[in-house]
């Protein structure tokens, strides 16, 4: 599933339409009113975590990509299209992918503060929130899009190890202070992936995710599906730990 530094590489790739009037818009998404999107200026594109927003003068279209999701800019992929866009200088095409029609304001629907991604991120309030999630697992809890918006499996993998946490800690039980220096590194490691994304070097970077040897102890990490969610965490037993 992308990540919040994903959805903001794509915002920067489809910039090239803000401006531009849509000729043609199609594809198979219900709720969707296509002919209104049809002959609508494309005033901005926004990111909220791990959505995309595209901005017309009086509503917006979100696109998730959920697991499998697809998009193709100037180009089409044999697959089932959810939702197209057509603009007299290309086209964006979206497949697998989550649509939805949104006519209110997005500041009505969207809570800035909680985008890792968003200049407006602000850290002490997802550290109330966090703190608030008192019997879940680390794990878990920083995949919660109302708290981290934007952060997913290998954010949370990464910024677990950069901040010597064991994934299966209970959030109770870590310090305040270690709960905001895993927000932080959420945060850092999300504009560390966006810079990588642009230069093509995104999985060489990564300290943990998909790895088999901890950088830092020289032993082989563990890979385990760990809480109800199942995701897999790739974590160093010896120097992450564990807080119960």
């Amino acid at each position: 599933m992308p990540e919040g530094p994903q959805m903001v590489f794509l915002k920067i790739l489809a910039e090239e339409f803000v401006g531009q009037t849509v000729v043609a818009a199609s594809g198979t998404a219900k709720g969707i009113p296509f002919e209104k999107i049809t002959g609508s200026i494309l005033v901005d594109i926004k990111t909220y975590g791990k959505e995309l927003l595209f901005c017309f003068p009086e509503f917006t279209i979100r696109v998730h990509l959920m697991l499998f999701g697809k998009f193709a800019i100037n180009s089409t992929l044999q697959r089932v299209l959810k939702i197209g866009f057509e603009f007299g200088n290309g086209e964006i095409n979206f497949y697998s992918s989550d649509c939805r029609f949104i006519d209110k304001p997005l500041d009505e629907v969207y809570n800035w503060k909680a985008d890792v991604m968003n200049e407006a991120f602000d850290k002490d309030e997802a550290c109330r929130k966090l703190a608030k999630k008192r019997k879940d697992l680390i794990c878990e809890a920083l995949m919660d899009q109302n708290i981290l918006a934007g952060v997913g499996n290998k954010i949370k993998n990464e910024s677990l190890f950069a901040s010597q946490v064991h994934p299966q800690s209970i959030v109770s039980a870590i310090p305040e202070k270690k709960l905001g220096a895993i927000i932080e590194a959420c945060v850092r490691l999300s504009g560390n992936y966006l810079q990588w994304q642009q230069e093509g070097e995104v999985e060489p970077n990564w300290k943990v995710y998909k790895k088999s040897d901890c950088p830092r102890d020289h032993i082989p990490l563990m890979k385990e599906k760990i809480g109800k969610t199942g995701r897999t965490s790739y974590f160093c037993e010896k120097c992450q730990e564990l807080y119960i």
